[in-house]
């Protein structure tokens, strides 16, 4: 027996300086008994329509880098129109709303010469007449170096050709400014991937696949491919590949496309192609434009050698990286402490406006990103308040984080941290990647305690370390049985060697 439907469009929020059909998020419809019947791309001003059955209540709720989407409920029939719209504050979640402080600083542009060498550019090409927006005129690659006050300066890599925005990372007004396009279907992707938004990535990214006229943008090519890396798709990376061509081996990104080259060499085996990749990266001499990679290079340089005694293809290639990765800052686009974009340091000296810079105020920021904590069994939770939805816009695909008490410590991998959104981060990494098939809350306590099965404790260690390095979490307290240490390194070997000894003192500790 059919089942009558009717349309309703599902209409992106407004992101201001979104050109129309930027995907600037994702959505999907659930009915009343929680039951997926559609996940779309969000597009700025291209509402997407969807079949639901007719009569039927449904929720559409999505996920946005540029602003937390407020959920709508829409019946099937009576609604022509799902228009989503910035979450408002309500007496739930007004804490979690509260605006961020204003920031102020200088901003000035680089830009590449032909002979390789960084110069500043006329501040007069950057500017918009918009707050705390800026220009990348045509013309190569560009670093956008922001300082000021009790900053650190730090450089941004961005593609050419763009709008950028700036916004306070954090709520103290000399904290770290964050350098973000003001709306790019890359970067979309690209946050749902350092975020670990597995789902709404996938969403995004078939876009790519599907309609070929959105390729040949740096930031969204980019993404697709490091999606596939990072799923250890090796077919569907290549496909990537073969599809691009030589479209970017000549523009900013060429340092990206080399290291989807070295990864694609390693995983066919192609040995002599992966040191040939890695060589002339070290002779390219810089960084990737996308952070994620300069995680996948640095995962390649913490492997083995090709051959046992031989030395490292990849050596040249680590005295290039070592100071990026020393000096990096948590971005989607590559970012580092430095005084000048040729010498990364991780603490560049603090400087007064230097000449050819333009002065910027970041108004306070009210549309902060957060994410709500949802318990998906009757077990009660005590201690510090995690802010748990109760209402209808808790999302229904969560890990299952389950507020139980581990029986034996000993089995587990307890891992406090006093700021729910790092658990929860955390949570979903080691979920979605495959490194455990068991997270929990532990109640009356700030932590997840992780199963740990047979010989996974270097894939554990090797997660903990990446989000270090991408900065989602900082120093995490680990425990085993009685035994204590804690974490806040980003050397994957150095992590592991630390879960190794306090693996071995919690057994040794456990009656």
């Amino acid at each position: 027996m059919s089942v009558a439907t009717a349309h309703v469009d599902i209409v992106a929020p407004v992101v201001p300086g979104a050109a129309p059909g930027t995907v600037v998020g994702a959505a999907e419809v659930l009915d009343r008994i929680n039951r997926r019947l559609a996940r779309v791309p969000l597009r700025a001003g291209i509402p997407t329509p969807v079949d639901i059955p007719h009569e039927e209540r449904c929720l559409v709720h999505g996920w946005s880098p540029y602003l937390s989407v407020q959920p709508v409920v829409v019946t099937g029939g009576r609604t022509q129109q799902a228009v989503l719209s910035a979450r408002r504050a309500t007496g739930k979640n007004t804490d979690a709303k509260k605006p961020g402080r204003a920031a102020n600083g200088w901003i000035r542009l680089w830009g590449r010469e032909p002979d390789g060498r960084w110069t500043v550019q006329d501040p007069a090409d950057m500017a918009t007449g918009r707050a705390a927006t800026v220009a990348i005129p045509q013309g190569g690659p560009a670093v956008l170096q922001i300082g000021g006050g009790r900053r650190r300066p730090v450089c941004t890599l961005v593609p050419e050709g763009a709008l950028f925005a700036l916004q306070p990372a954090e709520r103290r007004p000399q904290g770290p400014v964050e350098v973000r396009p003001v709306a790019d279907s890359g970067f979309t992707l690209l946050e749902a991937l350092r975020l670990g938004e597995w789902s709404w990535a996938a969403v995004v990214e078939r876009v790519w696949w599907d309609e070929p006229a959105v390729r040949g943008t740096p930031l969204l090519d980019l993404a697709v491919a490091y999606l596939a890396c990072r799923r250890g798709n090796l077919e569907q990376a290549g496909q990537w590949r073969q599809v691009t061509g030589n479209r970017h081996e000549d523009g900013p990104a060429r340092i990206d496309v080399l290291t989807i080259d070295a990864w694609l060499a390693r995983r066919r085996g192609e040995w002599r192609d992966l040191a040939s990749t890695l060589a002339q990266l070290a002779e390219a001499g810089g960084t990737p434009l996308v952070a994620e990679g300069l995680d996948l290079l640095a995962a390649e340089l913490a492997r083995p050698p090709l051959e046992p005694r031989a030395p490292h293809p990849g050596e040249a290639l680590h005295r290039v990286l070592a100071p990026y990765l020393r000096a990096s800052v948590p971005s989607s686009l590559s970012s580092f402490t430095a005084a000048h974009p040729e010498r990364p340091e991780p603490r560049a000296p603090k400087k007064a406006p230097p000449g050819n810079s333009l002065p910027f105020h970041v108004e306070a920021d009210a549309s902060a990103l957060q994410i709500q904590w949802r318990v998906l069994s009757s077990a009660p939770v005590h201690g510090r308040h995690y802010g748990l939805a109760a209402d209808e816009s808790a999302l229904p695909h969560e890990p299952r984080l389950m507020a139980i008490a581990p029986e034996e410590d000993r089995e587990w991998l307890i891992i406090e941290d006093e700021d729910p959104m790092v658990l929860w981060r955390l949570a979903r990494r080691l979920l979605d990647e495959g490194v455990t098939t068991g997270v929990s809350l532990v109640p009356g306590r700030d932590a997840v305690a992780v199963a740990l099965p047979g010989l996974r404790a270097g894939r554990v260690a090797a997660v903990l370390a990446t989000l270090q390095r991408q900065g989602l979490v900082r120093r995490l307290e680990l425990s085993v049985g009685g035994a204590r240490r804690a974490l806040d390194i980003a050397d994957a070997a150095e992590a592991e060697r630390i879960l190794s000894v306090l693996l071995r003192e919690g057994h040794q500790s456990s009656p």
